[in-house]
């Protein structure tokens, strides 16, 4: 597309350079002097038309990304989503199991109390039948009374332990049968959610397709990175603003912070993942765009924890065009780490978090973003080179 419109514009200015020329030999007339206007408005409307269709591209291209900031946020809130009923489920599956223990707990103390029921109705039936026996056994009928009477009340006491066993029992078991009903309707809750994953997934991939198809053309993916530099550059300085004023007015509550300063873990510090460096710090982003990475880019496994190189505050947690979801930790000292391309968010902007705590799940790579994780880290704002900062292979 750029070859074409640099063609058209040297075949428009070639044939106006041609038109004028001639015009000074050609005798002056009518039909003669009107060709160099017509040609020049020729021209110019070819160079406006070429004006508008790029501004056009750009304005489409601004909107793809929208499109794709707003699928890849509604399959974050799908896993989110997903992830909440997971837990869910596995709390109510502890609450059944438990009821089921519960219920067959209260089964074997109600065939007990059965047994020991009829054990009361057989000796009573006994006695009544060979009242003699209670006569030689007692040394006399006086005490039978007596005992027919403990029997009886024995009795009536064994059955009302039953009948509250019994009561028990089927409380019990209408509680089990209300848990499974919140757990079926959870099951189906998450079926759904997986089916709106699905769909946001298939949105995203369409999107990012689209997108990488866009990118293609130079002008427009040289824009497109200086647009989202300036864009991710108008954070940071949103963020150091409001840290200079976190710092001249220190919060008492705030958890203190630990004894080592990210400035003395230059060569110690870890990585935000496991993976080797696929784009290196300064590395050109295409062989004929003038931009360059300005942090390093690892190829990370799918699925995989990315986490806090050392203990910081999160200042940044959302989507943002050219870097996907993205992540910044203030670390204090003007020393900012970033994490971009991952595939979804486990921590909020105001977080605290420690040094190797996960704050996000590695996703996908993509040449539109980022062909891994992307890591900076930032100092007075600037870049910095990352693997200065790990340990030496």
């Amino acid at each position: 597309m750029r070859i074409c419109a640099i063609s058209s514009h040297s075949c428009g200015f070639r044939a106006l350079f041609w038109c004028v020329f001639l015009v000074g030999f050609l005798p002056p007339s009518g039909a003669a002097a009107l060709e160099p206007e017509a040609e020049l408005r020729e021209t110019r409307d070819a160079i406006q038309d070429l004006e508008r269709s790029q501004e056009e591209r750009q304005a489409a291209l601004q909107e793809l990304e929208g499109l794709l900031a707003d699928a890849a946020r509604g399959t974050e809130a799908s896993r989110r989503e997903l992830r909440e009923l997971a837990q869910a489920r596995s709390r109510q599956e502890t609450v059944v199991a438990d009821q089921e223990d519960r219920v067959e707990a209260a089964r074997e103390r109600l065939e007990d109390e059965r047994r020991a029921a009829a054990r009361l109705v057989r000796d009573q039936w006994q006695r009544e039948r060979h009242p003699g026996r209670i006569d030689g056994q007692s040394g006399g009928g006086r005490h039978q009374a007596v005992f027919a009477a403990r029997i009886r009340d024995a009795r009536e006491e064994a059955l009302e332990v039953l009948r509250d066993r019994i009561e028990a029992l089927e409380t019990a078991r209408e509680n089990l049968e209300r848990e499974r009903a919140v757990l079926a309707e959870q099951e189906e809750q998450a079926r759904a959610a997986v089916a709106d994953l699905e769909r946001e997934e298939a949105r995203q991939r369409q999107a990012m397709a689209e997108l990488e198809v866009a990118i293609e053309d130079e002008s427009l993916e040289l824009e497109r990175l200086q647009r989202n530099a300036e864009t991710l550059e108008a954070v940071i300085e949103e963020v150091e603003a409001r840290s200079a004023a976190r710092a001249e007015a220190p919060d008492d509550s705030a958890p203190a912070q630990p004894d080592v300063a990210f400035s003395e873990l230059e060569g110690e510090l870890p990585r935000p993942a496991d993976g080797r460096v696929v784009r290196s710090f300064n590395d050109s982003r295409g062989s004929r765009l003038r931009s360059r990475w300005r942090g390093t880019v690892l190829d990370v496994e799918n699925g995989a924890a990315v986490r806090a190189v050392h203990y910081g505050r999160v200042v940044y947690a959302d989507w943002m065009q050219g870097y996907g979801f993205l992540v910044i930790v203030d670390h204090g000292e003007r020393y900012l780490t970033l994490y971009s391309n991952v595939e979804e968010i486990l921590v909020a902007e105001g977080d605290r978090v420690g040094a190797g705590e996960q704050m996000a799940v590695a996703g996908e790579g993509s040449e539109a973003i980022a062909p891994g994780l992307y890591f900076e880290i930032r100092h007075n704002g600037g870049p910095l080179n990352p693997e200065g900062w790990w340990p030496s292979q």
